[in-house]
C-alpha cells in the first residue's frame, strides 16, 4: 500500500500508531475478564477500535482458548514456557495484522534469538561471546541471521542491541557487548544494527540513557539512577547512543532510570525517571543529539516509572516527553491521549511528530512497497545458516581463562569417566547439558551429571571415581530475577568445590563472565564460553580435547574494577 500522509489520518489512527499493546488483550477480554477469550469477530473489533500501530510478539498464546486456531501437535516448552513454531505464528500474526488499515509492525527483545520463543529458531551466540572473537563483522552477520530468522514469524522490529554500560550485578552486563570499554562497545552495536536492518527489520538501541556503573538495582520493581554528570555521560554511554544514531539505527528505547545531571526535577521525593523526562528525551535525545528516529517507552507497567501517577497522567507525561510508541499499554489507552489533545494536554503537533516517525520507520523497512509481506522466508532454509555462523563464533569465542597446572588439553585415552557438577537457578542448563554429555561420548567418555554438590564427603568420593570434574555453572539477565548472584543452596557447590580433585577440576561459565572471580577462584583451570547454545558445548568440548585453540579474548577485563555499591 502507499505510505500515508498525516492528512490522510484521522487523530485516532495517528494515535493508534504510538500505542503497542500485549499480544494476550487481543486473545482475551482482559478489560473485562482474563479468563474469558474473544471470537474471532470480536478481535477484529478490538483491533479496530485500538488501531495500535505495533503488536508484541509473544509466544505460546497463540492457539489457547480459540476454537477457530487449531493447536499444532509440536508445540514445545522451554522452562515451563510453551513455544510456537514460526510458521504458524506468521500465518496467526498475518491475520491480526491483515485486520488494520495501516499496516502494524510486531516486535520483540528476542535477546536470545528466535530460539527462545519459536521452537524450530535458533538460540543465538550471545553478545559477549561475538565480542571475544574481536570480529565485528560477526555481529553484523549475526544481525542479520537473527532478522533473517525472525522474519520467518512475521517479527519486523527487534527491540536490541542492548548497549548499557553497567556493573556485573546488574541485569543487563551480559546483555551488551563490552559494558566496560565504550569504543567496543559502539564497534559491535552498530555493526549488529546495521545487519538486523540489512534484511528489513527495525534495530532498537536500548537502554537509553544507559545506566550507571554503581546501579545494580533493576526497573522492573525500583528506580535507579545515573550519578554521572553530563561530561562524563558523553565520554562513556553518550558516546555509544551518539555513535548508533550517526550510524542509522532506526529506533532507541527509552528506560525508566533517572539522570539527575539532566533533569533533577523531584516526584514523590525521587528524581523523574527519563521516560517522562521532556529533558531528557526531546531536549537531550532528539534535539541536542539529534535522533529522529522513533523512540520507544520500556514496559510502562515496570515499577521505575507506574505506581508515580495514576494511569491517564502517566501516559500524558510519557507523551509530552517526547515517547512516540508506548509499549504495554492497557486497553482503552488511545482514548486517555484523544480526550488529553482535545483537553489541550498534549498538542496536535505532538501526535504528528511520533506519527511521522512511526511512518518513516515502517517505510525504511519496506512495509509501504508492492507486494510486501509480515513474513518473509521459512526456518528450515534459513537456520542452518545461523548455525554455521553460531559454530564459527563459538569456536573463537570460547576463553580460557586460566590453567594454573597446565591441566589442558586432556587426554582421551585417559579420560574414561567425567562427571558434570551444575548449578545454576533454573533447570535449563542440567537439559541443555545433554549437548556436552553427547560431545565428550563421542570422544569415548562415560558422563555423569548432576545437581549441586552438598558437601566435601561426596567430592571426595566423585574425586576417586571420575578422571575429570567439570563445575558448569551460569547466571544470565533475568536468571535470577534480582541482583545477578548465586545464593541459598547454589552456592553450597562452591563452599566445597576443588577441595577434593582440584588437579583434574575445570570451572566452566555458560553464562556470566564473573563466575570465575566471584564463586570459583580456587579452580585452577577455568574456561568461559559467554553462553549455553549447542554450538558453545560442542566447541568448548574440542578446547578441552585440545582440537581447537582457544583464542577468544574476554571483553572485560578479567578482575573487574571496583565497584560502588
Amino acid at each position: 500500500m502507499k505510505k500515508p500522509q498525516l492528512s490522510e489520518l484521522t487523530l485516532e489512527e495517528k494515535i493508534g500508531q504510538m500505542l503497542l499493546g500485549r499480544q494476550e488483550d487481543i486473545n482475551r477480554k482482559t478489560e473485562e475478564d482474563f479468563d474469558v477469550f474473544r471470537t474471532w469477530e470480536e478481535k477484529k473489533a478490538f483491533i479496530e477500535k485500538e488501531k495500535a500501530g505495533t503488536l508484541w510478539a509473544l509466544t505460546g498464546h497463540i492457539h489457547r482458548g480459540m476454537p477457530e486456531d487449531k493447536n499444532p501437535d509440536k508445540s514445545h516448552v522451554l522452562g515451563g514456557r510453551v513455544l510456537d513454531g514460526s510458521r504458524e505464528y506468521g500465518e496467526w500474526i498475518s491475520a491480526q495484522s491483515d485486520c488494520y488499515k495501516i499496516p502494524a509492525l510486531t516486535a520483540l527483545d528476542a535477546e536470545q534469538g528466535g530460539g527462545t520463543l519459536f521452537y524450530d529458531l535458533s538460540v543465538l551466540s550471545p553478545p559477549f561471546a561475538i565480542a571475544a572473537t574481536k570480529d565485528e563483522n560477526l555481529a553484523y552477520e549475526m544481525g542479520a541471521a537473527l532478522a533473517r530468522e525472525l522474519r520467518c514469524a512475521g517479527v519486523t522490529w527487534r527491540w536490541g542491541p542492548t548497549v548499557d554500560s553497567t556493573n556485573r550485578f546488574n541485569l543487563s552486563f551480559m546483555r551488551s557487548y563490552a559494558p566496560y570499554d565504550p569504543d567496543v562497545q559502539l564497534k559491535f552495536a552498530l555493526a549488529h544494527a546495521k545487519g538486523i536492518q540489512s534484511e528489513g527489520v527495525a534495530a532498537c538501541a536500548k537502554h537509553f540513557p544507559g545506566n550507571d556503573y554503581n546501579e545494580y538495582r533493576d526497573s522492573h520493581y525500583s528506580q535507579t539512577k545515573i550519578r554521572s554528570t553530563k561530561e562524563q555521560w558523553y565520554q562513556e554511554q553518550g558516546k555509544v547512543f551518539q555513535g548508533l544514531f550517526d550510524g542509522g539505527v532506526y529506533s532507541v528505547m527509552v528506560s525508566h532510570i533517572a539522570f539527575p545531571a539532566i533533569d533533577d526535577e523531584l516526584i514523590k521525593g525521587k528524581y523523574v525517571p527519563s521516560t517522562i523526562s521532556k529533558k531528557v528525551i526531546t531536549d537531550l535525545l532528539k534535539n541536542e543529539m539529534g535522533f529522529d528516529g522513533v523512540v520507544i517507552t520500556d514496559a510502562l507497567r515496570m515499577a521505575g516509572v507506574f505506581n508515580l501517577f495514576p494511569y491517564d497522567e502517566l501516559i500524558i507525561r510519557f507523551v509530552n516527553a517526547g515517547n512516540d510508541v508506548l509499549l504495554d499499554v492497557l486497553p482503552d489507552t488511545g482514548k486517555i491521549i484523544k480526550k488529553a489533545v482535545e483537553e489541550g494536554k498534549i498538542s496536535e503537533e505532538r501526535i504528528d511528530d511520533a506519527c511521522r516517525r512511526i511512518l518513516d520507520m515502517k517505510e525504511k523497512i519496506g512495509m509501504f512497497e508492492d507486494g510486501y509481506t509480515l513474513v518473509k522466508g521459512v526456518s528450515e532454509e534459513v537456520t542452518p545458516k545461523t548455525r554455521e555462523l553460531n559454530m564459527e563464533i563459538a569456536r573463537k569465542a570460547v576463553t580460557l581463562i586460566r590453567d594454573r597446572n597446565d591441566l589442558l588439553p586432556v587426554d582421551k585415552n585417559k579420560v574414561k569417566k567425567v562427571k558434570v557438577i551444575c548449578s545454576a537457578h533454573s533447570d535449563e542448563l542440567f537439559d541443555q547439558l545433554d549437548v556436552l554429555k553427547k560431545e565428550f561420548e563421542k570422544r569415548g567418555a562415560e558422563v555423569s551429571i548432576q545437581r549441586r554438590l552438598s558437601n566435601g564427603r561426596e567430592l571426595k568420593k566423585i574425586s576417586a571415581e571420575y578422571d575429570l570434574i567439570l563445575y558448569a555453572a551460569t547466571l544470565d539477565f533475568h536468571a535470577p530475577w534480582g541482583m545477578t548472584s548465586f545464593y541459598n543452596e547454589e552456592c553450597i557447590t562452591f563452599m566445597f568445590a576443588c577441595s577434593s580433585g582440584n588437579e583434574k577440576s575445570i570451572g566452566i561459565s555458560f553464562g556470566h563472565a564473573y563466575i570465575h572471580y566471584d564463586f570459583m577462584e580456587n579452580v585452577n583451570t577455568f574456561i568461559n564460553t559467554y553462553g549455553r547454545g549447542p554450538e558453545l558445548m560442542k566447541a568448548l568440548v574440542e578446547a578441552i580435547y585440545g582440537e581447537i585453540e582457544m583464542t577468544g579474548e574476554s571483553p572485560v577485563p578479567i578482575d573487574p574494577p571496583a565497584t560502588v555499591l
